[in-house]
């Protein structure tokens, strides 16, 4: 929730929400637990998980700080956090992340949970439109953008949306992993990451994610909050819940990115 106060700072330099935005980045960077490698993790269901969601929740803001202090610091910890859950949630047969790695087990969570894997995606494009090009861990951060969504692209569906589970056509159509995978799209073709055979995927996606938008502006088919579990079933019977602000902020983002 901080992530809007210090892109504001960065807007209109108002000195009030600096106490805000330094206090949030001095917990990010020296309160969160890490593993050993200072890869972010949780205590949330067992210690030591790492949940690919997280990318998203620390990265981007990290980077912002990185640009309110001059420090290399934040740039070097944001850049580092996409290399190791990289490391971690890459499932090397798909190319697609799982949704979080038990360290105590030293294993995989067994699901492509799809916002997961959007939440990384969009993520990733946050650190690319702000990382210098100088900077040493770019050009592994292109790769790693540009291998996840070689592969999310594949299980694109008919109608031009994602699955809640990726690789489960089975699985219900989900508005949120769609409109995040279409941010890391146009944004990466925007910036020259990604080539134009990326363009056909996203014109698909963005016809899909228009018929999730009703006439009156509410979007359908935003999967509820949803924890990590070994549980494939417990993905399937996710509820939906009609503007849940768990997509609905990538939805709009989407749209304003097209």
């Amino acid at each position: 929730p901080a992530l809007p106060f210090v892109e504001l700072f960065l807007r209109t330099r108002d000195q009030r929400l600096l106490p805000l935005v330094m206090d949030i980045a001095q917990y990010v960077s020296k309160g969160q637990v890490r593993l050993e490698d200072g890869t972010l993790c949780r205590y949330e269901k067992f210690p030591g998980t790492v949940w690919a969601d997280d990318l998203f929740m620390s990265a981007p803001y990290l980077m912002r700080m990185g640009l309110v202090t001059g420090k290399k610091q934040h740039f070097d910890d944001a850049a580092q956090q996409v290399v190791n859950f990289n490391k971690y949630l890459e499932d090397t047969r798909t190319g697609l992340y799982r949704h979080g790695w038990y360290d105590a087990e030293k294993r995989l969570s067994p699901v492509a949970w799809g916002r997961a894997n959007g939440w990384v995606i969009w993520a990733t494009s946050e650190i690319l439109k702000l990382l210098p090009t100088s900077h040493p861990l770019r050009q592994e951060i292109v790769k790693i953008y540009r291998d996840h969504l070689k592969a999310v692209v594949t299980f694109q569906a008919p109608s031009g949306l994602w699955h809640q589970v990726l690789d489960r056509p089975d699985s219900f159509e989900e508005t949120s992993c769609t409109a995040m995978f279409m941010i890391g799209m146009v944004r990466g073709i925007r910036m020259g990451v990604l080539d134009e055979s990326y363009a056909p995927h996203l014109k698909k996606a963005w016809s899909g994610l228009q018929t999730r938008i009703s006439a009156d502006g509410i979007v359908k088919d935003i999967c509820r909050g949803t924890e990590m579990s070994d549980d494939l079933g417990y993905y399937f019977k996710r509820e939906r819940f009609d503007n849940d602000p768990r997509g609905l902020g990538a939805v709009i983002t989407a749209c304003t990115e097209m």
